[in-house]
This record gives C-alpha cells, structure tokens and sequence, in this order.
C-alpha cells in the first residue's frame, strides 16, 4: 500500500478546508430577510411608504431589525425629528428579549399605538433619542414568529406643513422575502442573494482548480 505523499496529504486538507467554506455560506445565504414598508398612516395620506422595516434572520437564533424613515417623512423633518416608538406582536404573545437598542430606549408591553391598536411589545424613546434609523435585535425568535403587522410613531414633523408627529402601519405580508429553508412564500418576490457570495464562490472554485493542479 502506498504512503500518501505531503502534497498529496496538503491537496485533500486545501479540499476538505473548500467544503466547510461552501457548507458555511450555503447555511448562511439561506438566513432568511423580508424588506417591508409602512405605508398607513392616523394623519397622514395612505399609500405612500414612509418607513422601510427590514427582518433578518441572524446565524445566533434571532432577528436583526433596521427601520428608516423615507424621504415622504424626512422632507417633513424639524427639530427632535424621528422614530420615537416601534411595536409588534408575535403569535404566541411572547414578550420580546431585546438587545441592541439606542441608549435610553426600553422596551414595555401591551403598547397602544394611535390608530393602530395594540401590540405586545413597545420600544419606546423620548424627544431626546429620536432618530431616523432605528436597528436592534430580538433573540430566541424566527420571522415566522411575528404577527405580520407593524407600527411606528415619529415625532419631530413640521407643524407649519402638518402635524408634528404621526403613527404609521405596515404589514411584511406585503414585503419581498428572500429565499428560506424549507420554503418561501410565492407569492413574494425574492432579494437576490449578495454579490460578495458570488465573488466568495467564484474565488472557492479557483482554489479548487488550484488544489486539483497541486495534486498532479
């Protein structure tokens, strides 16, 4: 029996390293995202996205959540301009384990939110921590936890074009998700997946090539 040489042996380490690559990033390019927009509104005209919310599933067993105002709400910006509350419910009426929030932000439940009912949990902010882009991220949840329908209150309008805050409501049902283990919804359009994937993958087949050269 012959003794496997050192390029031999390098050769099969270089393949054995490419498939954990690949098996890592085809776990990862299956996290699933939905981008939705709140487009209802107490005060303000419906139909016109205000907010944009996106859900992403991480790799530690939660979600990572960004919500951002639009350019409708931001050509309506003064002073203390902002989100100021942020709502949503999950279908078992789990109180959410936050992390990840703005300082001086906190989280209540059974939050009311004018004209758009109640919600189980609340993040809440004051005049002096409003902001435009809000991000956080809930553990121990999957997209497919949350009830679909979402609220924010942004605060900092300018009265002299209107008043000076609103609520505005949106659901992820109307969103774009991207492809999810398991299955997709297809009724939804899918978020193309990144393109450093595809130059990551494209640099894992040229190593392949490499490592094939090696073992001639």
């Amino acid at each position: 029996m012959d003794t496997p040489t050192l390029k031999t042996k390098m050769s099969r380490s270089m393949r054995y390293s490419l498939f954990l690559c690949l098996m890592t990033m085809a776990a990862s390019s299956h996290a699933a995202t939905v981008s939705f927009f709140l487009d209802e509104s107490n005060r303000l005209p419906d139909g016109i996205n205000y907010l944009s919310v996106n859900l992403t599933e991480n790799l530690t067993g939660g979600v990572d959540v960004l919500a951002r105002t639009l350019d409708p709400l931001n050509d309506l910006r003064y002073c203390g301009f902002g989100i100021q509350k942020f709502a949503f419910s999950f279908d078992d009426v789990t109180m959410a384990d936050v992390t990840g929030l703005p300082d001086g932000w906190k989280v209540k439940s059974d939050r009311g939110m004018n004209g758009f009912g109640k919600f189980d949990t609340g993040l809440l902010g004051n005049a002096h921590t409003r902001t435009d882009v809000l991000s956080f991220t809930i553990n121990g949840v999957g997209i497919d936890d949350f009830e679909s329908y979402f609220a924010v209150k942004v605060a900092g309008l300018d009265n002299r074009l209107g008043p000076s805050n609103a609520f505005f409501g949106g659901s992820l049902e109307n969103g774009s998700f991207s492809p999810v283990s398991g299955g997709s919804d297809s009724n939804l359009a899918a978020v193309p997946v990144p393109a450093a994937i595809w130059l990551f993958s494209s640099g894992l087949v040229g190593l392949t090539v490499l490592a094939r050269r090696t073992e001639k």
